[in-house]
């Protein structure tokens, strides 16, 4: 039985690398590779698909859905956003390269209820996310097993405390 319950495991995370493929993507404005796959129609980081699927199993034996609006954002999809939100017609958004969506580990999370976000609080933070931006309910960054509460600060100034 031990044996049938390890491969499970091990096909449903390898379910997630069959498809992945390169992107470029941006941490701290520092252009970087990362590898990305597809959950549920968006795009997200290796690790953090793995962590998100585990944690929306989770999540839904309990009677939670978790469902990703928003994952891996390009440079060229991030400038487009931040330069809506400095013509005052969008939401707060980093400067092209400093998004940590451009990592591939930011996922806004549907919040359509205080269930999801409850437990999200509550359980979030043993699957490995954490929500980083005040004021944002739906913003929750993977940093994996690093004991934090917050992502690492941007170089750049504008950045801290936006998606």
């Amino acid at each position: 039985m031990r044996l049938g319950v390890s491969f499970f495991v091990l096909a449903f995370l390898g379910a997630a690398t069959a498809d992945a493929r390169n992107a470029t993507g941006y941490v701290g404005g520092e252009k970087t590779t990362i590898k990305v796959t597809d959950v549920n129609g968006k795009d997200v980081e290796i690790r953090t698909a793995k962590a998100f699927r585990v944690m929306a199993k989770a999540a839904r034996k309990k009677g939670v859905t978790l469902s990703i609006r928003s994952g891996f954002r390009s440079y060229d999809k991030q400038a487009k956003l931040y330069k809506k939100y400095r013509q005052g017609e969008g939401n707060l958004a980093a400067p092209p390269g400093f998004s940590n969506h451009e990592s591939g580990r930011a996922l806004d999370i549907y919040i359509t209820d205080h269930k999801a976000f409850d437990w999200l609080q509550a359980h979030g933070a043993q699957y490995g996310f954490h929500r980083t931006v005040p004021g944002e309910a739906w913003h929750w960054e993977y940093l994996g097993d690093e004991d934090k509460t917050v992502a690492r600060p941007s170089k750049h100034k504008r950045d801290r405390k936006t998606s």
